[in-house]
């Protein structure tokens, strides 16, 4: 009677963040690239405007930016080089972050100066950052999109009260701060509490806690 070999095992596949890992040279370079000529476009914008709040803004903005740019090309060449589970999760969690941060700082420095679509764009980029097209979603992602939250959430209902209190304060930064700032600070909160609950019912990825001495 003729032997029939045994079916292979079904492995699942690996998540998102592994298959991110640059396995190639200039893979590494297009994330760094993308925040470098953001920070370049916020140190241009700074010098257009006639106010010094808004060179502050845009200064500031382009020297968080930057760094990230360094960020991401440290990690990434370090991912690229080493191929290891280790390597990757640290390049996801750099890459998480830095998207975080940036959004962050759109929306905030566009409230700040009174820019309308500026904070709508940084708002509406937290929903692919909270539920990114991958294979799974990490507990550690859920809880940087939370704190995230909650910081941005703090500074958008802040500068809702100091445009309800702050007496000669500029129209166009007094409309901005307190209505959308308001808006824009309860929605966030919202986010926090729904990505807080996510987290403690995501369980952690066993590739960081078997593999590498990772752990979440």
């Amino acid at each position: 009677m003729d032997t029939r070999a045994e079916d292979p095992v079904d492995e699942a596949p690996p998540p998102g963040w592994v298959l991110d890992t640059p396995t190639r040279h200039r893979e590494v370079w297009k994330l760094p690239a993308c925040a470098a000529a953001l920070a370049v476009l916020f140190a241009l914008l700074g010098t257009q405007f006639g106010e010094t709040l808004g060179l502050v803004v845009c200064v500031t903005c382009a020297v968080v930016v930057a760094a990230g740019a360094v960020a991401l090309a440290v990690a990434g060449r370090t991912a690229y080089d080493e191929q290891t589970i280790a390597a990757s999760w640290r390049l996801h969690v750099v890459r998480m972050v830095v998207g975080v941060t940036t959004t962050s700082i759109i929306a905030v420095g566009s409230l700040v100066v009174g820019f309308p679509l500026g904070w709508f764009f940084g708002a509406a980029a937290w929903v692919p950052l909270s539920f990114r097209l991958a294979r799974s979603v990490p507990r550690t992602d859920r809880v940087i999109v939370a704190w995230a939250s909650v910081s941005l959430a703090v500074a958008c209902l802040a500068l809702s009260v100091v445009g309800s209190t702050v007496p000669d304060l500029p129209q166009r930064f007094s409309v901005m701060w307190i209505g959308p700032g308001a808006i824009l600070g309860a929605l966030l909160l919202a986010m926090a509490v729904v990505q807080f609950a996510l987290a403690e019912r995501t369980p952690p990825d066993p590739l960081l806690t078997d593999r590498d001495g990772v752990d979440t």
